[in-house]
């Protein structure tokens, strides 16, 4: 009988422990698992991230006004380059000379997207409205898009004059051509024209003001 007793209190202790086991593992399998934290974003941080934004996208809106001077100025780089490939002195005289007056007229376009730079920016010395403010740019921008035109058509007509000598034309022909390019000056209307508004559409007096006041 002792042997009898002995081994059921074994079994009752081995059962009474299986069950402990079987809940705890019940347990453990359905706790909700834990959330991960997320980095926590502070409202400083948002405004510094759309204040970088929005300098970052102004900042490439006034550099394209300088992809456009970079465009006269390469016209004449090209033309340079071109003229230089001449081997007759009189032609190739007459393409500088060209060239020269181009060169000489540049300094209008930088004036003007230095401006258009500086309103763009906000850099103003004058308090005006954001109308006349505006009116000025338009202005200045139409001045720029005639100078981008005018100074890469007129090296591309060079590059012409020494393509048909490369290709065999007589110097007369290429002279004449070349007094023909020459017709074209000055490519630019006054500087004072542009920013009063005298050249192609007409321009407002807080226009003119505005802008005379920068320069």
């Amino acid at each position: 009988m002792g042997g009898f007793w002995t081994h059921l209190i074994v079994a009752l202790a081995a059962g009474v422990l299986g069950v402990l086991l079987g809940v705890l593992a019940r347990r453990s399998s359905s706790a909700p698992p834990v959330p991960e934290e997320q980095p926590e974003t502070t409202p400083g941080t948002t405004r510094t991230d759309s204040r970088a934004g929005l300098e970052h996208a102004l900042t490439e809106h006034r550099d394209a006004w300088l992809c456009e001077l970079n465009r006269c100025e390469q016209a004449v780089h090209r033309a340079v380059r071109a003229a230089d490939t001449v081997s007759s002195l009189p032609v190739r005289r007459g393409l500088r000379q060209v060239v020269y007056r181009m060169d000489a007229e540049l300094p209008t376009v930088r004036t003007l997207v230095q401006l258009a730079r500086e309103l763009d920016a906000g850099d103003s010395p004058v308090a005006t409205a954001d109308s006349t403010r505006r009116a000025a740019l338009r202005r200045i921008q139409e001045g720029v898009v005639v100078a981008v035109s005018r100074f890469t058509e007129l090296g591309d007509q060079l590059g012409g004059v020494v393509a048909e000598l490369a290709a065999g034309a007589d110097q007369e022909h290429a002279q004449r051509r070349i007094a023909a390019l020459r017709e074209r000056f000055p490519l630019l209307p006054a500087m004072s024209a542009i920013l009063e508004g005298r050249a192609g559409s007409g321009g407002t007096p807080e226009t003119s003001s505005l802008v005379r006041a920068q320069v």
